[in-house]
């Protein structure tokens, strides 16, 4: 492979014209081309084809935001083969074979026309993370976990039967089994001493400022989980009904954990640097399910679906959390299990119902309305053991250790009533019309046991456990109610003007309040409800003054208001209070133009202006007097920006030029004075050329080469890459 590879980038640089677009978004680009060629499509063919970078900068960061490493990948890019075995069977192979990404792919199906078919393969590839934590920008402080460079492999291999005779019911039988192994790094982050804090003899001089302990350092997950799927399942016709019948037992087996450097290089002594083994968790679940559909046709003017389901759900969850903690008294690290021994075990019952009506009184009138009820339970208990050094400890002993033997318990019950309404009417001409309206109504009760309720014991004394005191007893009413409607037109008013437009609402609403009447004195609150309420437009143009001429305009504002109402006394009414607002303006426009029948070009651009406004700059920083953390804006706007353009040189040979860039400058590195600074501020970049050429009836070819940068503020540059990159490939008729 290593040769394979040195053969790819020696070569690349003559043989390439153009480049690969590596990034997402470019891909996306070049399968939505359109396509000025006229190259033969093979039957049957196998793809050869090998990738180049010559990066510089942070090759982790290149390999998670490109899909590939920075050192390439080289073989099987494709393979398709078909035969007919006879008149009525046809074989199908499908493979990929990738060094570099470890992307690989082999199935083989056959299908008769007169029994069904039998389809089996594996399939296996590679997702690239980079271990990196934040970036402190006061003291240009960057994290990293031991490696940058982290992956995550998912694999399938499956075996799907069916048998289908002509006149007859349809079976199918299917078995999947899935695995995630690997690492990446998680959206959490751990603690870091403040870098610009005085410290004197292991000990915190004064108050730094910052006041607060960055939290950038990086937090890294490691995954072993594995999924086994079998399903049956039936589809019969009965004059205008439909039934299918489907069961579906699913066995999961995680082992999964996560892992991070707390206080990293700390000169404190009360806070040494400790790798902490964060919600080390195995997890075995089991389900079966059972899925009823019957559709019927009662005539040309109505329909009714009706559909049942019943799903069954056991898990078991084991593991450990070790937060290793300084003592003072013994002058040592003590790992503390924060949970260990946990055992916890979970059963849930759900039930769900769901019926609809289609119906068309005239040509020009459709409407639909559907219920959907579920009713669900779900009783978990558990324990677990928590330990701790006591505070006048003389050394790391059992005879010091304060053991806490935490039991918990929990129910829940949960009916969701979901009514839908559906209008749509075409009776004027090239415009159709139609509104729809749907309510999620969640009725939810809970009541669980504090796990803090078990009494401790220090050293070799046995821990007994006691019940749980009414005041550690909660219940709890936890309801929701989602409320969404829309209206819209679509109007194609000729061959050169079409239009899309819907406006939409939504209300959302969460309500807990706690029910204390029933156990005395204990409740999770009197009443606390958050929700928002958003008002939302969608409008598309598609315009095409000429044949070979389109403008496709589509423009998408949001605005809406986060609000939240608490009272910690039973029966409360509480006051409402807007904690957020958020707005989102999206405006985009693709341009599409043929001017002769050799040469095609396509532009693309993408303005979105999104924020949640909170309480930044409302709160500020003080350095002699106590003000609450600020909170930043959730600020998400960017522009993102591409050109093809296509040219077909002769009848055996076609070219393009393609240029890629996306912008976002959200970082606010000045709330890190009192603050965690969020929002992401980059500029990225592609620029690239290539050729595709018929060598001969069975065998054509691909050169691309250019040029990728990306500059990212949010990690203090400390991720920028850039460099050129090269791509060929032949592909052979079979």
């Amino acid at each position: 492979m290593h040769t394979i590879l040195s053969l790819v980038r020696r070569s690349a640089g003559l043989i390439c014209i153009g480049a690969a677009l590596s990034i997402p978004a470019a891909r996306v680009l070049a399968d939505d081309a359109p396509q000025a060629d006229a190259f033969p499509d093979y039957e049957s063919y196998i793809k050869l084809a090998g990738q180049a970078p010559f990066i510089t900068g942070d090759s982790a960061a290149f390999a998670g935001r490109t899909g590939a490493p920075s050192n390439g990948w080289a073989g099987i890019e494709d393979l398709f083969y078909t035969k007919d075995l006879s008149n009525d069977t046809t074989l199908t192979v499908k493979g990929r074979a990738l060094g570099g990404v470890d992307d690989y792919l082999a199935s083989v199906s056959v299908e008769n026309d007169k029994v069904g078919s039998i389809d089996a393969g594996y399939s296996r590839f590679r997702t690239f993370y980079d271990g990196v934590g934040g970036f402190f920008p006061l003291a240009n402080t960057f994290e990293t976990y031991q490696t940058q460079d982290l992956h995550v492999d998912r694999a399938t291999v499956w075996f799907d039967a069916k048998l289908a005779k002509p006149g007859a019911p349809v079976f199918t039988v299917s078995y999947h089994n899935n695995q995630r192994t690997g690492m990446k790094d998680s959206t959490e982050w751990a603690p870091v001493i403040n870098p610009n804090a005085v410290i004197v003899k292991g000990k915190l001089v004064g108050n730094a400022v910052p006041a607060n302990t960055p939290y950038i350092g990086p937090n890294v997950m490691t995954l072993d989980e594995h999924r086994n799927t079998f399903d049956a399942g039936m589809v019969a016709a009965l004059g205008n009904t439909t039934e299918t019948l489907k069961a579906t037992v699913d066995l999961i087996n995680n082992n999964d954990g996560r892992d991070y450097v707390k206080y990293p290089n700390s000169r404190v002594i009360a806070d040494p640097t400790v790798v902490v083994q964060d919600d080390q968790e195995a997890t075995k679940t089991t389900s079966f399910r059972l899925v009823n559909q019957t559709e019927t046709k009662l005539s040309d003017k109505l329909a009714v679906n009706v559909g049942l389901s019943y799903t069954h759900l056991s898990a078991t969850d084991g593991g450990t959390w070790l937060t290793p903690t300084y003592n003072a008294s013994a002058n040592a690290v003590y790992a503390a299990e924060t949970a260990a021994n946990i055992y916890g075990n979970s059963k849930f019952d759900d039930y769900v119902g769901n019926i609809s009506v289609e119906w068309s009184p005239t040509k020009d009138w459709l409407a639909t309305v559907a219920w959907r009820d579920e009713s669900s339970v779900v009783a978990s208990d558990g324990s677990f053991t928590n330990t701790a050094l006591v505070s006048t400890a003389k050394a790391v002993s059992p005879l010091y250790v304060t053991t806490s033997q935490e039991p918990t318990y929990s129910h829940y019950s949960e009916h969701v009533s979901t009514p839908e309404v559906s209008l749509q009417y075409q009776g004027m001409k090239s415009l159709t019309l139609y509104a729809t309206f749907d309510d999620r109504i969640d009725n939810g009760q809970q009541h669980w046991v504090n796990p803090y309720a078990a009494s401790a014991v220090t050293g070799n004394a046995a821990a007994v456990l006691q019940g749980a005191p009414i005041g550690n007893v909660f219940y709890q009413d936890a309801d929701q109610n989602y409320k969404d409607v829309k209206f819209g037109a679509n109007w194609n008013a000729n061959a050169l003007f079409t239009v899309r437009a819907e406006a939409y609402e939504k209300d959302h609403q969460n309500q807990f309040v706690g029910s204390n009447d029933l156990v005395g004195t204990a409740s999770y609150g009197g009443l606390f409800a958050t929700g928002y309420e958003f008002l939302g437009f969608k409008l598309s143009v598609i315009l095409k003054p000429l044949p070979t001429l389109t403008f496709s305009t589509r423009y998408q504002p949001q605005s809406g208001t986060i609000h939240v109402t608490s009272n910690p006394l039973n029966g409360g009414l509480g006051g409402e209070i807007t904690s957020g607002k958020a707005r989102t303006q999206m405006i985009s426009e693709t341009v599409n133009w043929t001017p002769i029948p050799q040469v095609y070009v396509q532009a693309n651009l993408n303005v979105v202006y999104s924020y949640i406004q909170t309480a930044y700059p409302v709160v500020v920083v003080s350095t002699t007097t106590y003000v609450p953390t600020p909170i930043d804006n959730a600020n998400n706007n960017y522009v993102a920006g591409s050109a093809l353009a296509g040219f077909v040189l002769d009848k055996k040979t076609d070219a393009d030029v393609k240029i890629n860039w996306l912008r976002a400058d959200d970082y606010n590195g000045q709330i890190a004075a009192g603050g965690q600074p969020f929002g992401a501020g980059f500029a990225e970049q592609s620029y690239s050329a290539g050729l595709k050429h018929q060598f001969t009836p069975r065998l054509r070819g691909e050169a691309r080469g250019g040029y990728l940068k990306r500059v990212d503020t949010t990690t203090g540059y400390f991720t920028n890459y850039k460099g050129p990159i090269a791509y060929v490939s032949l592909t052979f008729a079979l």
